[in-house]
Parts: structure tokens; C-alpha cells; sequence
């Protein structure tokens, strides 16, 4: 309230208790407004990101905001070099692992946090002229089948259950027409014309020679994947964003799939759709792929929770992710399918593994 000149000899409107009520589209000349700011609002000395994920050698730079300009950084574990440049914070992955980063402002002595999650940088090969990558995948724990209200999961598919695998690597597409040629000499595949097509036509056991011959020319252990890593790759390992499809919940972004269910069609180049979020392709659609477990139906009742083989035995093993002549429902990341380890077909084909060395898992 004011002091009206009307009032000059009344100071009771002037008392620190004094309330007055008016409807709020009253105006006149004695009233005016004050601003207030609460505290939480104003700007905060933070991070532009609370986590950020990278290779072993490879460098990110995170937005300092609100800042003085002067900063002191300080590391809870060594798995990480770090480095001030203007408003941004350089962190550069030197070993496998997970750490926090504390950033402090000296002139206000806030600090802020940023978590880092250092994997193993992806390789190249090349045999024979044909070159192919393996992405590195970050171990981890995540939930593996269906859930109870996906109403396209089957029997085998439940229950969900959580599974940890460790650290390895996998193939970012399928194995090619080209790489399979350079280590066999031949290409079995029914589709042909173009070498970056999937290989197709191989059964379980041609798989494994293909394998066995690949080790003798790299010097590496090569393999097929678990069941349960290519389904934790298949979901985006650490960065799984629950996605019912490799990489989003639209299917025709990320997969070679019979939409019509004609069964009419061909396989197609690898690597033509979105990637996923760990940045492989093909794992819904184009080709069934081999897994190295034997299938047992009911499997998930009995599985062990720390890195999961499958059964010891069996008459099937599994295949996973569904193909060019599939339908839908059979491309989701929990479809698992089977065969005999000597079938053979042109929508079935295969998708590289690598574990990783002891001394870096």
C-alpha cells in the first residue's frame, strides 16, 4: 500500500501488516509490483550431462554452465585423463570402467558431477582384402525375454529374467557374401550379385568351420554369439532404451522384414537401416542369425543369472532376430526360434562374436 494524499495524516496503511484485497483488473495510480526470484530458479552451476559413455581413447567434451571461469577437477577412480578448455570439460577414456568427475567452481566452491562409462574402443579386420568391425559391448545386467504385457511374446519367450554378461565384442552387421569368400573361397548363399549382401544358406556346423578357419588366419577366438549377448546387443546393451524392435519401435527404420507375409522377396545389403544404440545394425530382419546355445523351451525357468551358455545339450540351436521373409513379430529383440545344427535355408545366415582378453574384462 501507498500513502494517498487523501491519507497524509493516516499512516496505518503504511504498517508492515497492512493487507489490502482488490480484484485483479483494478488500476489506478498509487499501485505498482515488485518482482521476486525464488532461489532454485536461478541459474545452477552444472554439467550440460549428467553421464556421457565413450571408447578407451576416444576424447568428449561436456558443457560447463553457469560457471566463474576457474575450475579444479577431481576423478574418484584413474580411468580417465580430464582437461579444462574455456567452458568445457575434455575427458578422454584411457582404461575400461566407470567413474565420477567432480568439477568445483572456486570463486562459489559449487561442484558439479558428471558420471563416465569408459568401454573398449570397436576394431577392424581385414582378411583377405575384406575388412570387417566388431563393436566393443559393455557388459552389464538387463532383463531378458518378454514381458507379461507383450501380447505378441510366445511360451518360450517368459519369464523375463534378469541375465549379466561380461565385456565383448560383436560383429556391426551380419557376416557377408565378400567376408565369407575370403576365408571359404566360396559363397553358398542362394542370393548373389552383391558381395555386401548377408551370407545366407549355412547351416550351425558350416558356421563353425567358417569360424575355425577365420581364427587360423587372424590368430583370434572368434565365435558365435550367447543367446543372451546378442540379445543384450540387440537391445543396446547399457544404453537399452527398451525398444521393442534392434534400435527403435518402428520396424521399417530398422529392418528387412515381410510386411505382407507373401514370403516373396530377397535378402538385402547389411548396414542399410538405422543403427542401434550401440551402433549395430541388421539385428532385427535380413537374415536369421546362429546363436551358439542349444534351445530348450522352457530354458529361461533354469537359467543362470551371471553369463548364461544355454543347455549342455539338445537337438536345436538357436536362431534369433528374424529375416527378410519374417513377420513382424518374429523380428522383436526376445523372438527365439530354432533348427537343427545342419539346417540350411536362404534366410539364414550368422553375426560375428569376440570375447574380450581377461586382462581387459
Amino acid at each position: 500500500p501507498t500513502r494517498r494524499s487523501s491519507d497524509l495524516n493516516d499512516n496505518s496503511y503504511c504498517r508492515v501488516s497492512y493487507r489490502r484485497i482488490l480484484t485483479q483488473d483494478n488500476i489506478d495510480g498509487v499501485r505498482g509490483m515488485r518482482l521476486a526470484l525464488d532461489e532454485d530458479s536461478s541459474p545452477k552451476f552444472r554439467l550440460s550431462e549428467p553421464v556421457i559413455t565413450l571408447k578407451v581413447g576416444e576424447q568428449l567434451h561436456v558443457d560447463i554452465l553457469n560457471g566463474r571461469g576457474t575450475y579444479t577437477v577431481t576423478e574418484n577412480t584413474t580411468i580417465t585423463s580430464c582437461a579444462v578448455n574455456g567452458n568445457k570439460l575434455m575427458v578422454t577414456g584411457t582404461k575400461v570402467g566407470t567413474t565420477t568427475i567432480y568439477l568445483t567452481d572456486v570463486f562459489t566452491g559449487e561442484t558439479a558431477v558428471v558420471t563416465v562409462i569408459v568401454s573398449l574402443p570397436d576394431q577392424e579386420f581385414e582378411v583377405n582384402g575384406v575388412s570387417f568391425k566388431m563393436i566393443a559391448v559393455q557388459g552389464g545386467t538387463f532383463t531378458m525375454g518378454a514381458n507379461n504385457d507383450d501380447m505378441e511374446a510366445r511360451e518360450n519367450e517368459r519369464p523375463a529374467h534378469l541375465v549379466t554378461v561380461p565385456d565383448y565384442s560383436i560383429g556391426m552387421t551380419e557376416v557377408t557374401q565378400a567376408l565369407w569368400k575370403a576365408v571359404m573361397g566360396n559363397n553358398p548363399s542362394s542370393f548373389t550379385g552383391d558381395l555386401i549382401l548377408p551370407v545366407e544358406n549355412v547351416s550351425w556346423n558350416d558356421c563353425q568351420n567358417f569360424i575355425a578357419k577365420l581364427n587360423e588366419l587372424t590368430g583370434k577366438t572368434f565365435r558365435l554369439p550367447t543367446e543372451a549377448e546378442w540379445e543384450y546387443a540387440a537391445r543396446g546393451g547399457i544404453k537399452n532404451h527398451g525398444y521393442k524392435y534392434s534400435g527403435l519401435d518402428i520396424i521399417e527404420w530398422v529392418a528387412w522384414y515381410d510386411q505382407e507375409w507373401y514370403g516373396k522377396g530377397s535378402t538385402h545389403p547389411v548396414a542399410h537401416h538405422m543403427a542401434n544404440e550401440l551402433g549395430i545394425r541388421d539385428m532385427s530382419g535380413n537374415v536369421w542369425e546362429w546363436c551358439y546355445d542349444w534351445y530348450k523351451k522352457d530354458y529361461y525357468n533354469e537359467s543362470p543369472s551371471n553369463n548364461p551358455q544355454g543347455p549342455l545339450s539338445g537337438t536345436a540351436r538357436i536362431l534369433r532376430g528374424g529375416s527378410w521373409n519374417s513377420g513382424g513379430y518374429q523380428c522383436r529383440v526376445s523372438f527365439r526360434y530354432r533348427n537343427g545344427p545342419v539346417y540350411m535355408y536362404h534366410n539364414t545366415g550368422m553375426r560375428l562374436a569376440l570375447p574380450c582378453p581377461p586382462s581387459e574384462n
